[in-house]
């Protein structure tokens, strides 16, 4: 019964506007680091969404995106966290290399590597030193996070606040 009676409308909006600049900030810091591409689907950016969830025990403020943010987050071995994909990544930086304004620089020769040229040498490179990553989600996460403290607990004794009301009829 008493969950029918109490509304934490005043707690889910807040942690709606938390989640969203979480959002703007991470977006921000992709765009910093230059992991944006122009052209092309499923592009990180378009993919993010903030959502709320209320749990039973708990409220969850979270970004859902496309899996391989935590690359870009946490790097690839052996500079970062993730294990290196190898070889098995040169179709996904060819995509990439072809979608995104790479410009390739000459080489010794004054040769400019076609493409797939250019996408085997940026393999090679990523397979012998890995990537250590940006934490552009984290650093975004840590800017935001602060503001938010006072606001969700003041929203929350306002939700409370106002189940009580409800059910004491002062």
């Amino acid at each position: 019964m008493a969950d029918e009676l109490i509304s934490f409308e005043n707690t889910v909006a807040v942690l709606k506007q938390l989640a969203e600049d979480v959002k703007a900030g991470y977006i921000e810091q992709l765009t910093r680091n230059d992991h944006v591409t122009r052209y092309g689907k499923d592009r990180l950016i378009d993919t993010i969404t903030a959502q709320v969830t209320v749990g039973e025990k708990a409220f969850t403020a979270s970004l859902k995106m496309n899996h391989y943010w935590k690359y870009l987050e946490e790097g690839i071995q052996p500079a970062g966290k993730f294990g290196n994909p190898g070889w098995k990544s040169f179709p996904f930086i060819l995509q990439w290399v072809e979608i995104k304004p790479v410009i390739p620089r000459p080489d010794s020769n004054g040769r400019i590597p076609k493409p797939k040229q250019l996408a085997y040498l940026i393999t090679r490179k990523r397979n012998e030193v890995g990537d250590p990553g940006t934490h552009g989600f984290e650093t975004a996460r840590e800017a935001i996070l602060p503001m938010y403290y006072e606001r969700i607990k003041d929203a929350f004794v306002k939700d409370i606040g106002n189940y009580l009301h409800t059910v004491f009829r002062w």
